[in-house]
């Protein structure tokens, strides 16, 4: 039997489709179908509790720093950004489980085993690292280099390694 907390991050995992095919064909056995139905509504709670976590923390934020006058109304523009980035990703996040828990509500309702999409394909998984990784550039606004713009190339089936100078580098 799987403890609770690792059967709690497979069914994390699964919702970002990063879980194993070996993984996924466990919380496919009938027997599992009502526990990953509570680890969805648990993940769920948490992920409202965050939420909550974070408005608590950006009304504090808005009283101290609304008293500091100019920088005061900087540093609160810049939190706010902050927790309004991570409350989306939060939601992004549980748009897919609420969306998974219809799937799994559905299976013990109907006692039929979903299909499952198969898991990316190694050039779809690098597809979508190479996605993030400029994406994560952009986010965190660090400059890009001739070897980003090289691997980013690649998308588009352009070979640029090779027409890399080493001083731009």
């Amino acid at each position: 039997m799987i403890d609770d907390y690792r059967f709690a991050k497979m069914v994390a995992d699964e919702v970002k489709n990063q879980l194993p095919r070996e993984q996924r064909e466990i919380l496919l056995e009938k027997e599992n179908w009502h526990r990953w139905k509570e680890a969805l509504l648990s993940l769920i709670d948490n992920l409202d509790e965050q939420i909550e976590d974070i408005d608590a923390d950006e009304e504090v934020d808005r009283e101290r720093f609304e008293n500091l006058g100019r920088e005061g109304k900087v540093l609160l523009a810049e939190a706010c950004r902050v927790y309004a980035e991570r409350k989306k990703k939060i939601s992004r996040f549980k748009f897919y489980v609420n969306k998974k828990l219809d799937q799994v509500v559905s299976m013990v309702e109907t006692g039929e085993k979903m299909e499952m999409p198969a898991i990316a394909n190694e050039a779809d998984t690098l597809r979508r690292a190479i996605v993030k990784h400029r994406a994560m550039l952009r986010e965190y606004d660090l400059e890009e280099t001739a070897i980003d713009r090289a691997l980013w190339a690649t998308l588009e089936n352009k070979w640029l390694f090779d027409s890399i100078d080493s001083s731009a580098i």
